[in-house]
């Protein structure tokens, strides 16, 4: 059987093939061929002198057919099932430990995207945020759905605690549970009377209020104004759940979302 899947492997190598049609095939193979191994037990336990070596093959056929059952539910239902322990298996073994040093460099990093158009430095300032209730629900609101939709998942990138305590010694900071600051996939500014108002949302047709900017740079807003255009660069937001250094270990934290605004200015014309 392994001869067999060993083939089909470099067989499927030559095709552009995703890892789940791809896995769907080796289940369907291996579901097949476990019962050659239950026809091996079959036949030894016929036998007084070769029941051990079929108690064996009957063993091993029910633990394949546990994990071949698992890799069933995981490849044509994309669910997993409370009595798996395939996470214990990889955790005790170490896991993926190119994914993970990888998630662990890209949680150090901190990596920003999403900008809203091309800036050069000298064009964009860091902006001061004002939050009101209204608008912090609507920004929690945001982080939900995009929660829901699948385009944020709060789980550390995936990451043990071993290697959450490597992050935050290194950045000697908190570990947010979103890992890096998430782009908010749609955002304006709309001025309101004297006031200069984020909106941000899913797409252009959902957005709210989720915060007023109070000042840019070193500059009050009302004075920026006068002399600058201004557009927003960047809104990401941050915050929420997360784990911190402890005395004994990581402690868990939990802040009110926030985003962090980068505005992009020129020279009002003459």
């Amino acid at each position: 059987m392994l001869s067999i899947l060993d083939i089909l492997n470099r067989l499927l190598g030559y095709f552009n093939i995703q890892d789940r049609p791809k896995g769907q095939v080796f289940t369907v193979v291996a579901f097949l061929g476990n019962f050659y191994l239950l026809y091996i037990a079959i036949q030894n336990l016929r036998y007084p002198d070769f029941r051990w070596r079929g108690a064996m093959f009957l063993l091993a056929f029910l633990v394949l057919l546990y994990f071949i059952i698992l890799n069933f539910v995981y490849y044509f239902t994309h669910k997993t099932v409370p009595f798996d322990i395939s996470p214990r298996i990889e955790k005790a073994l170490g896991g993926n430990q190119q994914q993970k040093k990888a998630a662990e460099q890209a949680m150090v990093a901190q990596s920003q995207t999403a900008n809203n158009g091309l800036f050069s430095d000298d064009q964009i300032l860091p902006a001061n945020v004002a939050i009101s209730t209204d608008q912090q629900h609507n920004l929690d609101q945001l982080m939900a759905d995009l929660v829901t939709q699948g385009a944020v998942a709060l789980n550390y990138q995936g990451l043990d605690d071993q290697a959450l305590t490597h992050v935050a010694e290194t950045t000697q900071q908190p570990v947010l549970a979103m890992g890096a600051p998430i782009a908010v996939p749609f955002f304006t500014l709309q001025k309101d009377a004297d006031q200069f108002v984020i909106l941000g949302g899913l797409n252009a047709l959902s957005t709210q209020p989720i915060g007023t900017i109070t000042a840019v740079g070193l500059m009050p807003v009302s004075q920026a104004t006068k002399d600058y255009d201004l557009a927003l660069a960047q809104v990401l937001i941050t915050g929420g759940e997360g784990k911190k250094l402890g005395r004994s270990g990581l402690m868990p934290t939990k802040q009110p979302y926030t985003i962090n605004v980068q505005v992009a200015y020129q020279d009002k014309p003459t």
